[in-house]
This record gives C-alpha cells, structure tokens and sequence, in this order.
C-alpha cells in the first residue's frame, strides 16, 4: 500500500535521453519507498510522447489540466496533480530534488502531526557554482527564523483542498504555497534539521536563474535595496577613502558574509550537510546577487516583468507573502523555544 503521492511537475522544451533514464530509476527507488509517482508534463507534444514512453511504466504520466489557468504554468500543474493523488499524504518536490527512502518514511511520519512539512534542502554535488548557492542556503538559514526555501515540501491533500487555491501567477511559487497554508491557519512543521538532496543545475541553467532569482526578491523591498546600494557604498568608499577606504569596505562587507553564513552553518545539524569550508564563498554570493538585481532591473523596465516558460510575470512574490510570513516566523519560534 502507498504511504504518500509524490507529485513532480516538469516542462522541457527539449527531450533528453539521458535525463529520461535518470528520472526513471529515481521513479524506481520512490515506488519501492512506497510512492504513488505522479509526473504531471506540461511540455510540448513531441516531448511528452518520448516521456510516456520513457516513464509511463514507472508513474502516472500526466499531461497538464488546462481548466486551471495561472500564469506560472508549474502552478496549474501541482493543482492537476492534487486533484489526480489517490493518497491523502502528498510529497511536492521539483525535478531536482532526490529524496532517498528514509526521506519518505520520515516525511510521512511527520506528516502524521501537522498538516505541512517545510523541510531544507543541501546541494550535492558541489561544482563552484554550487558552493555559491550553498553559501546562500546558510546565509538564509542565520537570518530566516524558519531557514532558507526549499523546492520541496509535504502536505495533506485534505488540506490542500481546504485551504483553497494560492497565487500562482507568481514566480516565487515554492515559498509561496507554504505562507498561503500559514495564512490559511494549517498546521506547519518547520523542519530546519531534515535535510532533502538538491541536485545542482548546469552551468547554463544556473545562469539563467541569476536574474530572476534576484527578480523574486524585489517584493522584499529591504533586501532589494542592499543589494542595490552595494555597489554605491563601495563607490563612496573609493572617493572619500581611496583605495584603502575601498579595500576596507571589501573586506568589511566579506566578513560579514562570511560570519552570516557561519552562523547559518552553526545552526542544528547544518554542518552534517553543509560543509562549514562552503562559508568562505558567501563573499561570492554577495558579488553575483548585486549583479543579478541589476540584471533583473533591467528586465523589470525592459519588459515589465520576468519570462517563464510562455509567459511574462510581473510579480515575483503573492498575496500571501506577508501575512504567510508573520505567521510562520511565529509558529517557527514557537516550536524552537
């Protein structure tokens, strides 16, 4: 008997054989843990029939329900999938996201109690973009209460269907399914210490993320405007400091990256998943998000908003960010005091 649905929406504009054979025995592994697999494709024809071929003796293989119409196309896809679980435990997770068994059976465990599991994820392998990323994790995880976003969470399809549909013209849609159950009043565990594998992207996908993961942001006004300021610090350093001023400003700007990630790292069983060496790349971060909220910038007056898949979103965060965000800060210090 099934313990839990696992729901992964995908859309490729190109099929890939390798990337197939992967997928499948990771299909595999889920249905010997005891998952009803079920991979809701929004790609175009041509790669949805090599998929099925590919997969359908291993998942449900499900072409997107066009009766939901958000703009974030992932979004109608998490709902088609929702609707066709057969299971009340449903575990969500992008396509590059791998869970092991013992993942499941905890997930599952957990989802005894409340009704959402907010898990974190560690990025492994570990190519030099993705020791960026992870400094970004930590960096996230020292000034987030309820840690850093991951691309995966678990919820009760009762729930789910409760609480009603979220924002999904949004492109912050992972984080923006768990605030709207906070703001639905759902039960949430916050589990900061149960660490989920993330796969890192390729080289030329991480680029393509830069902007607008930095586009995301921009309703988080506050942090927005750090990063826009940065390079105007360092300017005003090297004017009224020289070039000692500015390497001070560097310097100063470095070691506290480099201590916010530390203290991310110091916080529960990090460290078991995150190595603590991985710090030392904060200061890189900090470089490439000031350069990608520019590049977002940009995109913002060019076009009025950020490209993905077919469409042009114009908000990188919904209506339940805020409210959602109380609420968890909340529920989140109440279950670390």
């Amino acid at each position: 008997m099934n313990c839990c649905t696992y729901l992964l929406p995908i859309r490729r504009s190109a099929f890939s054989a390798d990337e197939a054979t992967d997928f499948a025995t990771y299909f595999e592994r889920l249905r010997a843990a005891g998952c009803e697999v079920i991979v809701v494709n929004g790609s175009p024809e041509e790669v949805f029939t090599r998929s099925e071929l590919a997969w359908a003796p291993l998942c449900r293989h499900q072409r997107v329900d066009r009766r939901f119409g958000y703009l974030n196309d992932k979004v109608n896809g998490i709902h088609t999938g929702v609707e066709l679980a057969s299971c009340e435990k449903i575990i969500l997770a992008d396509d590059d996201i791998r869970y092991t068994p013992a993942d499941v059976a905890k997930m599952c465990e957990l989802l005894e109690e409340l009704e959402m599991v907010r898990p974190q994820n560690f990025l492994a392998p570990l190519p030099w973009w993705a020791r960026m990323e992870s400094a970004r994790m930590l960096i996230n995880r020292a000034t987030l209460r309820s840690g850093d976003y991951p691309g995966t969470c678990a919820f009760r399809r009762s729930t789910m269907l409760r609480v009603g549909h979220y924002d999904g013209d949004v492109l912050f849609d992972n984080e923006e399914i768990v605030r709207h159950f906070a703001a639905a009043g759902a039960t949430i565990n916050y589990a900061i210490d149960f660490f989920i594998q993330k796969k890192p992207p390729q080289l030329r996908k991480w680029k393509e993320q830069r902007p607008r993961q930095a586009y995301e942001d921009f309703g988080l006004r506050a942090k927005t405007a750090l990063f826009l300021a940065l390079p105007c610090v360092l300017l005003a350093s090297a004017l009224f400091g020289g070039w000692w001023g500015f390497l001070l400003c560097v310097v100063a700007i470095s070691v506290c990256a480099i201590a916010l990630a530390g203290a991310g790292g110091a916080r529960g069983v990090a460290s078991d998943y995150i190595p603590a060496w991985l710090c030392f790349y904060a200061p890189c971060w900090i470089v490439e998000r000031t350069i990608s909220t520019y590049w977002a910038v940009y995109w913002y007056l060019r076009h009025g908003g950020y490209p993905f898949g077919d469409q042009l979103l114009t908000k990188g965060i919904g209506r339940d960010w805020v409210e959602g965000g109380r609420i968890a800060a909340k529920a989140a210090k109440q279950r670390q005091s």
